[in-house]
């Protein structure tokens, strides 16, 4: 018999299991005539084997993007070019299946792996890569999941908890390099990130990182994640939709969400509230136990393109009395907005222009070490005269540009500029004193290609 090809028979082979890479395989190569006499012949034996039951076919989606850029930063007194993965949406591939198994009912997975290069919120004046993990990969979402059409959908595995993405709520097309999360992802976050520069240009060993909220979740209060949870999603109803999670041992949430159409507006947003009694498990964002409010909203003109994004949070830490041994602020709360105009200015695709204001304000400071024991934030280096923080203040201001190339390729240049206000107090309490540091900046240029 005739051997086929490689690349015809790979085409054959994606064609049958419905893989999607944004064009059709029969868009993406030209088989030519006449070439390929037992085509058929391969179809039908890969057909034999493919994932049926009944006329119900087992699909199998993949797609993703790569979000890399050139970060200009200058810390008041040092200056360089990095290019990073843009942790804002970092590097990834997805896999989703699904299949109809009875009437109004479908079950699927999702299987979504991390790439990176660069780790942008890992950088600092001397790692350009931001160790320990450049050029990793990991597993970002592993989950099945079974829907009905009237009832809802349940998920079970590692994914999106209810309050992921609450506060990322955006109409406009920035959020893959701007917006509420990208103020932590450049500066630093979960501990880490730029070294902190004082006014008289000593550079300390204190981390941008350590002024965020802490732990693996988002440096932002009230935002959600990924963890091992069930989950369920209720069907939209008045462009409402209702979910809940719980999994990590000790950790739920629930959200509501909105998206509609109103006098010529488009209007979405949702708020959640977040639950964490269990200081064991890598889920934990408090000393003690924590609970969470987060939210945002975007509305957009559809005439005109203007818009304004808000989002806000707060998160209370209730073991941190304990930790300091006295009464101390044990909040943590931000607030951000941003807003534009996103219009057709071209015939490649939209631009949006956009300023932004972020705000972070924390209580005293805490850091989680090696083993995962939280201590103390000692910031001696600060130059003070005392060690510890009593409340502290990240602001920046930000303006961007998008521009859409197509359906595949967006571009995009963002500058920041942030600075820290600290004050800090004695292991009794009874004393204080406020220092500012030098200001970060930062500009990011780049491009996301989707597949």
């Amino acid at each position: 018999m005739k051997m086929v090809p490689g690349s015809v028979f790979l085409v054959a082979l994606f064609f049958t299991l419905d893989v999607t890479w944004g064009v059709s395989p029969l868009e993406a190569a030209d088989l030519g005539q006449g070439c390929c006499s037992d085509l058929e012949e391969r179809v039908a034996e890969l057909e034999a084997v493919t994932a049926r039951k009944g006329n119900r076919r087992v699909s199998l989606t993949l797609s993703g993007f790569v979000n890399e850029a050139v970060m200009f930063w200058d810390d008041g007194k040092m200056h360089n070019a990095y290019v990073v993965t843009n942790e804002d949406w970092q590097d990834r591939v997805r896999m989703v299946g699904e299949a109809r198994i009875a009437p109004g009912w479908t079950a699927g997975y999702l299987v979504e792996f991390g790439v990176r290069g660069s780790h942008a919120d890992r950088v600092t004046q001397f790692d350009p890569d931001g160790q320990p993990c450049p050029n990793c990969t990991a597993v970002r979402q592993s989950v099945w999941y079974i829907q009905n059409d009237n009832l809802g959908k349940i998920w079970v595995g590692q994914t999106g908890d209810a309050a992921d993405c609450i506060t990322e709520i955006n109409l406009a097309n920035t959020n893959y390099f701007s917006f509420s999360n990208a103020w932590g992802n450049i500066i630093g976050d979960g501990g880490s990130g730029f070294f902190l520069r004082r006014r008289d240009g000593v550079l300390t060993n204190l981390h941008w990182g350590q002024f965020v909220a802490q732990g693996v979740g988002q440096g932002i209060p009230g935002e959600g994640h990924r963890y091992n949870v069930v989950k369920y999603e209720s069907p939209t109803v008045a462009g409402f939709t209702l979910s809940g999670s719980w999994g990590e041992d000790d950790l739920w949430n629930v959200a509501l969400r909105y998206s509609g159409l109103w006098s010529g507006f488009r209007m979405a947003g949702g708020i959640a509230y977040t639950q964490n009694n269990d200081q064991t498990s890598m889920a934990r964002r408090g000393v003690g136990n924590t609970n969470e409010v987060g939210l945002s909203a975007s509305v957009m003109h559809q005439d005109t393109g203007l818009y304004t994004s808000v989002a806000w949070g707060r998160l209370h830490d209730a073991g941190l009395n304990g930790l300091y041994g006295r009464q101390v602020n044990e909040d943590t709360e931000f607030f951000t907005i941003q807003s534009g105009i996103e219009r057709q200015y071209f015939s490649v695709g939209k631009t949006t222009i956009f300023g932004e204001y972020f705000q972070l304000d924390r209580g005293a400071g805490f850091v989680f070490g090696p083993n995962g024991t939280a201590s103390i934030l000692n910031v001696s280096q600060l130059g003070t005269g005392l060690d510890e923080v009593a409340s502290s203040q990240i602001r920046g201001w930000s303006v961007g540009v998008d521009q859409n190339v197509g359906e595949y390729v967006d571009l995009y240049l963002n500058y920041r500029w942030t600075q820290l206000d600290v004050i800090t107090t004695n292991s009794a309490g009874t004393a204080s004193a406020g220092t500012k540091t030098d200001a970060f900046q930062a500009m990011l240029a780049g491009a996301v290609v989707r597949f």
